[in-house]
């Protein structure tokens, strides 16, 4: 069960910041402008930080957010006591003016190390902690010169101070603008490292990391700008309260301090509270008006009896205003399905069909986290951190189980409802088929590879079977043909002479064979020197250079030669014949399992239409039949850019 007894900060902060507020606009005191910040920070920051120590009393987050608004909170009131007081002659109005001094800063200086701390109560890395402590040591050096100043300060007039030692302009205002200046920057950066390192945090902590990176600049701008400047002033108002509003939507969209279930019981409460107080006082104002202030009992009993009735239909109208804030839409699961029908439709490829679709998942239920694996366990998509506890909802279509949907809990120990699993279940079934598409589709993939390696690993054989080995022998015929002829008597010269021809002739639709299966210069240069064969161009036109700059390719499989060399010869001759190009350059190499090919000139680049021909998509085909890649573009700085991926091996 949530704590009560950290709701006591807030309620002490508000009355006290009520109180000062009464009480300084009662003394008529010339400049409110820091009693504005008071308030605001002295209201917001510790209803937050109450909501964190209710549920987690060792999360230090929360506590810190307490003690920033209420050190504020004492501020107001310290300053209205002795601001009203000193007209009004009360005792003790010089003290309250003295800490008035001070006593903000023990608030403010906690508040700025909150970024430190956040989201779970430690800091980002051990590494931390020498600049933690120097921040805590500075913070506190301060408030003790704070104490001992020699000026004090209460809402726009300076007195002396009894008690001062150091003066305020020359040693206690710089040193206060370089360790508010240092803790608020290194909080930000702090918060920036955690941000970048944890992916999990990401989307959780980056409402708060704005607020923070505003409230630093903020911070940095009042220590330029002269002491107590209206625009500084302005700057904190504005942008202190951005912290705790950003923690209440880290709250409340990604269940930061897994605090959403007592928040949601709270407001629930307090709106029927709230409404059911207002009906009650508009019954009895009516029936008073109508029956006469004699019918006093009458009127409390119908009022009462109004509030009964009303009390169970309001808050199912409540609970499910705030459960579709909290819960998103298990009541209708209609509406599930259409943001999942409509985040598939959006799917480019169907490889990519369920990128994304935990996600929408997520944020349809509201759940904190969510993953889809396939059938052999390997994670499809995911969005948030998913525990073991997760719920497991088999995805099965056509009979055949294609993978599992993990949801995670909103709350530990708060397990999901009925209507959780029931809209889970709904949405698991499009989640199969879109499973089973998905792996459909890489099945034909790989069926496609390995036809089109299986193609060209046989062109490659029966290249090299005609040209070393049919050839040849039709070449001996040939020349056997010429010894026979030479010895045979002169009837039969027309006869061999025919043979002779028709083996001129088999030679010949070999050496076409041989020529049609596979590029040639494949075979007897390789690939890079048929690229170099490619570049190579006597006459007068645009510069060819081919570039490997991880030196000699590995060996490479057939299909995967053959379309390297078609695609850069297509790029090659259209970058020749339409770029206008002086310069064209080619680069070849491997990297880990993939080819990476580029064919780069200086002409003019791609237009703002284009239109993709034949050869283009011919570049397209052969890259996507290996499972690879093309992608053409115009380069920054003029001229066009091919660029294409190959796998080596799947």
């Amino acid at each position: 069960m949530p704590s009560r007894a950290p709701w006591t900060i807030p309620v002490l902060s508000i009355l006290a910041v009520a109180a000062g507020v009464v009480l300084t606009l009662a003394s008529g005191a010339a400049d409110i402008g820091y009693l504005v910040v008071d308030a605001v920070v002295g209201v917001t920051y510790p209803i937050v930080g109450a909501l964190i120590a209710a549920r987690n009393p060792r999360q230090p987050v929360g506590w810190l957010f307490s003690l920033g608004g209420a050190g504020l909170a004492l501020q107001a009131l310290a300053g209205g006591y002795a601001a009203q007081g000193s007209l009004l002659g009360w005792p003790g109005t010089d003290v309250a003016a003295w800490v008035g001094n001070w006593v903000f800063f023990l608030g403010l200086g906690p508040l700025l190390l909150l970024p430190l701390l956040v989201p779970d109560g430690r800091l980002p890395s051990p590494r931390w902690r020498p600049v933690a402590l120097a921040l805590g040591i500075a913070i506190g050096a301060l408030t003790v010169l704070l104490m001992f100043r020699d000026r004090i300060w209460l809402w726009g007039r300076e007195t002396p101070n009894p008690v001062g030692l150091a003066p305020t302009e020359t040693v206690v205002a710089p040193l206060f603008a370089a360790v508010v200046v240092a803790t608020a920057v290194t909080a930000a950066a702090a918060l920036v490292v955690r941000v970048r390192r944890d992916a999990d945090q990401r989307r959780r902590l980056t409402p708060i990391l704005a607020a923070v990176v505003l409230l630093a600049g903020s911070v940095v701008t009042d220590a330029l700008l002269p002491q107590h400047s209206p625009v500084g002033i302005t700057l904190f108002a504005l942008t202190l309260p951005l912290l705790p509003i950003a923690t209440a939507i880290a709250i409340f969209r990604h269940r930061l301090f897994d605090v959403e279930v007592y928040v949601r019981r709270t407001v629930v409460y307090a709106v029927v509270t709230g409404v059911l107080l207002a009906v009650y006082l508009a019954v009895v104002a009516t029936f008073h008006t109508l029956l006469g202030a004699e019918a006093g009992v009458l009127v409390q009993l119908l009022a009462t009896a109004v509030v009964a009735v009303a009390f169970a239909p309001l808050r199912d109208v409540v609970q499910r205003a705030i459960g579709r804030l909290l819960f998103g839409d298990r009541g209708d699961p209609a509406a599930a399905l259409a943001q999942l029908g409509q985040r598939l439709e959006a799917s480019g490829a169907a490889d990519r069909l369920l990128d994304g679709a935990a996600e929408t998942v997520a944020a349809t239920l509201r759940l904190p986290g969510v993953a889809i694996v396939d059938g052999s366990g390997a994670t499809v998509s995911a969005t948030g951190r998913v525990p073991d506890d997760a719920v497991r909802i088999p995805l099965a279509s056509g009979g055949r189980t294609e993978g599992e949907l993990l949801a995670a809990p909103r709350s530990p120990g708060e397990p999901l409802s009925p209507a959780d699993l029931a809209v889970l279940a709904d949405l698991g079934r499009h989640l199969a088929v879109a499973l089973a598409a998905s792996r459909l589709f890489r099945e034909v993939q790989a069926s496609r590879e390995r036809l089109v390696t299986a193609r060209e690993e046989e062109r490659r054989y029966l290249r090299r079977e005609l040209h070393d080995g049919l050839g040849p022998g039709l070449a001996a015929i040939g020349l056997r043909l010429d010894v026979i002829e030479a010895k045979a008597p002169a009837e039969l010269a027309p006869s061999i002479a025919a043979v002779r021809s028709l083996t001129q002739t088999l030679v010949a639709d070999v050496r076409r064979m041989v020529h049609d299966l596979r590029p040639s210069a494949l075979d007897e240069l390789g690939l890079v020197g048929a690229l170099e064969d490619l570049a190579f161009r006597p006459e007068r036109g645009p510069r060819v250079t081919v570039r490997t700059p991880a030196g000699a390719l590995p060996p490479l499989p057939a299909a995967v030669e053959v379309a390297a060399y078609r695609i850069v010869q297509e790029a090659l001759a259209n970058a020749l014949k339409h770029a206008e190009a002086r310069d064209v350059e080619i680069t070849a190499a491997a990297r880990e399992d993939r080819l990476l090919l580029t064919v780069a000139d200086d002409g003019r680049g791609l237009p703002d239409a284009v239109r993709e021909g034949v050869g283009s998509g011919s570049m397209r085909e052969r890259a996507a039949e290996l499972g690879g890649a093309l992608r053409r573009a115009s380069r920054p700085g003029g001229g066009t850019i091919v660029e294409a991926e190959l796998p080596l091996a799947r």
